[in-house]
């Protein structure tokens, strides 16, 4: 899992963009100390699992690219109180 619990470490960065590596796994929930992350893309990959709440509490997040991985569920329903973000699924 290259999004795992190791990720919070990072507190300071402001782009991750995975794309295209086939990657799998999940985003795991500590992506939630990323304070600084901007953007955030994981496109082409196969990641599965939800995409986790804790997306929704990246005030910073204005760019989240989703598409073409296995995510179940939906978008979380309060990730509209992000009001810069911009969602590609």
């Amino acid at each position: 899992m290259i999004l795992d619990s190791n990720i919070g470490r990072l507190e300071y960065l402001q782009d991750i963009d995975v794309t295209d590596n086939y990657f799998s796994g999940s985003i795991s929930p500590e992506i939630v100390k990323l304070k600084q992350l901007g953007r955030l893309v994981v496109d082409n990959n196969l990641f599965k699992s939800i995409v986790p709440d804790e997306i929704t509490q990246l005030i910073n997040l204005k760019e989240l690219w989703l598409s073409m991985n296995y995510f179940t569920g939906g978008i979380p329903e309060n990730i509209g109180a992000l009001k810069s973000l911009g969602v590609n699924v």
